[in-house]
């Protein structure tokens, strides 16, 4: 039987390669458009995902942006491919020292944190693609 750390970074790596296949081909107008005024752009997102990605990380070996950042927060946002491979780099796996949780529970959000913020954005690109006449099903099969 399938280890339960190894399932759920297999879980994790399949979110990571739908969310790169939802966002192919996707424009800098279509990465900085907001739904609503008060709305996160795609961008924005992505640079939480690269926040969370180097907070886990940092989480897990109780050093840099677990000891200093008091909350969720975004990487500075720039050009997709950057912010691509700033995402990679980040990706190796208490929650900012409120409570103490097991390091299943840890990896665990982490797949969910990711899944989440990927329908997110599927969410976003499909409100784009009505309001801007775009083919949605050019990222989005269903």
């Amino acid at each position: 039987m399938i280890d339960t750390i190894e399932l759920l970074d297999n879980l994790d790596d399949s979110a990571f390669k739908a969310l790169r296949g939802n966002l192919a081909g996707i424009t800098d107008a279509e990465l900085d458009w907001r739904p609503a005024d008060a709305g996160n752009s795609i961008r924005w997102i992505v640079g939480h995902l690269c926040w969370f990605e180097e907070w886990a990380h940092d989480a897990l070996a109780q050093e840099e942006r677990y000891l200093t950042d008091t909350g969720p927060s975004s990487c500075p946002a720039g050009p997709l491919p950057e912010m691509w491979e700033r995402f990679e780099r980040g990706r190796r796996v208490s929650f900012f020292g409120r409570e103490e949780v097991a390091l299943l529970d840890v990896v665990t959000t982490h797949t969910q944190h990711l899944s989440g913020h990927r329908f997110q954005m599927r969410y976003i690109r499909g409100a784009y693609s009505r309001v801007f006449g775009t083919q949605k099903s050019e990222f989005d099969p269903w």
